[in-house]
């Protein structure tokens, strides 16, 4: 009957040291800025500026079945598939933008190689047109990286 206990209690605590070893990273600051060639003409945009993952600094956030309109009280609305490359083509992570009046929020995750396992979450905002007539957006959020 020992033994029987002894093992339970050695599954158990086995269990609960992998049970912690597992979790992910603790959540940490993302900031992101690109630069899209127009608001509704953004295939591609060339990520200018990245904190605290400096990989993705140019490299581009490509935008696959996307869909934008306006409607008539003059609010743009827009859901996309996004793929995040990075600068030097050594990873990536696919997710989705959504955008609903004067922001949009991201979601990544799925990523490969340096972003493998890479999980992140936030908010996007407009932050003007450069003076070659190009957008600038943020993207700030949280990270961590899932095991």
């Amino acid at each position: 009957m020992k033994t029987r206990i002894s093992i339970i209690i050695l599954v158990i605590a086995v269990t609960l040291m992998a049970a912690t070893t597992v979790q992910a990273s603790p959540r940490q600051d993302f900031y992101l800025e690109k630069v899209c060639p127009s608001l509704t003409n953004q295939n591609a945009c060339d990520i200018v500026s990245a904190d605290p993952i400096a990989q993705l600094v140019g490299g581009q956030v490509i935008y696959f079945d996307r869909v934008y309109w306006d409607n008539p009280a003059g609010y743009s609305f827009e859901i996309a598939r996004v793929e995040v490359i990075t600068g030097n083509n050594d990873g990536m992570v696919i997710g989705q933008v959504r955008w609903i009046k004067d922001h949009g929020l991201f979601t990544f995750n799925q990523g490969s190689g340096l972003l493998e396992n890479l999980y992140a979450t936030g908010r996007i905002d407009f932050l003007g047109v450069e003076p070659d007539g190009r957008w600038r957006f943020s993207l700030t959020g949280t990270y961590h990286i899932d095991p």
